[in-house]
């Protein structure tokens, strides 16, 4: 198989010797009690996680008890852009490499391989990045999960292009307006439920089929592919294809805005959640930023787990999750060093 090779690859200790050695504890700083009603808790005796802390550290944490019990996993983590990002005066993230690509490669490829172990075996990860790395991290994933070159087994499933219209123009090349979302799978029985977030066909034409419209005035559309013929109705859903343009970046003054740098839109999350994520079903992202991973798992009745190393993220979490109508329990941790 291909392989992409750095400095320092050979030196990545194996998940394995992760399990083995000795991981930060963590320590419980806050609990929150459940604001839900009892019929609406689901496990009582499950509370949610939010962690500060590196990501190696949290996610080495973690491994003891939730190997292979993750059901989706997103990240939207640094994309080597070589700048710090500020929420006003305050430092949310440092993604400053010296140019280094080796190292990024290193630091990115250790975080996907804590991923992987933590992934259930019918669990999905998606890793949100942007035209700088995430033709590495894709060759990354593809020596992680293995290739999957007939694209329907375990492994890759879709390069998503969410297109926006923010940005600024270019003058020497086309303007760069999107980000790159990797989804990949842990085996071939994922989960996926493109019937959640589909548009409905509607009565419009599209690409070849034929329309048909009954006496009760329903309309339906059919097509004959390979000797077989196909028939939906108007109020069927579409899966939508890999290109997101109907998901608009959150402008300055958007209301959803809460400050925090690089924040991404709920409905990006509700998408990603509500395709290949039951209800009651573990969610994780080790990058958490500005909550918005969290606080969408508990709009759609989501079991999670948040980290991030940033006071200010952590912060802007807490404030977030509390600002709910109702939450269910959560516990606010730090990852100690040894």
């Amino acid at each position: 198989m291909a392989e992409l090779q750095w400095q320092g690859k050979n030196a990545l200790p194996s998940i394995e010797a992760s399990l083995q050695e000795a991981h930060a504890p963590l320590h419980t700083h806050e609990i929150h009690p459940s604001t839900l009603p009892s019929e609406q808790s689901g496990d009582p005796a499950w509370q949610n996680r939010l962690m500060r802390g590196e990501r190696a550290d949290v996610l080495t944490a973690l491994l003891p008890e939730f190997a292979g019990h993750v059901n989706l996993i997103y990240i939207d983590p640094p994309f080597m852009t070589g700048r710090d990002f500020r929420s006003g005066a305050q430092l949310a993230y440092s993604d400053k490499w010296q140019g280094n690509l080796d190292a990024y490669l290193q630091w990115l490829t250790t975080t996907l391989r804590l991923l992987y172990a933590l992934l259930a075996e019918d669990g999905s990860l998606y890793v949100h990045l942007d035209w700088r790395v995430s033709h590495y991290a894709r060759v990354i994933l593809d020596e992680i999960f293995g290739p999957n070159l007939r694209g329907n087994g375990a492994g890759f499933q879709n390069e998503i292009i969410w297109h926006y219209q923010s940005g600024g123009r270019a003058i020497n090349r086309y303007a760069r307006k999107h980000d790159t979302i990797l989804f990949y799978t842990k085996s071939a029985r994922y989960i996926f439920h493109g019937e959640r977030i589909g548009e409905r066909r509607g009565s419009a034409k599209r690409n070849h089929m034929r329309k048909h419209q009954d006496e009760h005035g329903s309309i339906s559309w059919s097509i004959n592919s390979h000797g077989r013929t196909y028939t939906y109705s108007e109020e069927s859903r579409m899966t939508p294809a890999d290109v997101w343009s109907d998901i608009s970046h959150l402008h300055q003054r958007d209301p959803e805005r809460n400050g925090y740098a690089t924040q991404k839109p709920v409905a990006l999350l509700e998408r990603i959640l509500l395709a290949s994520s039951e209800p009651g079903q573990l969610v994780l992202d080790c990058f958490c930023g500005s909550g918005v991973t969290p606080v969408v798992a508990e709009m759609l009745g989501r079991r999670w787990l948040a980290a991030d190393q940033g006071e200010l993220a952590i912060a802007t979490t807490r404030a977030r999750l509390l600002d709910l109508p109702q939450h269910s329990a959560f516990i606010l941790q730090e990852c100690l060093k040894n």
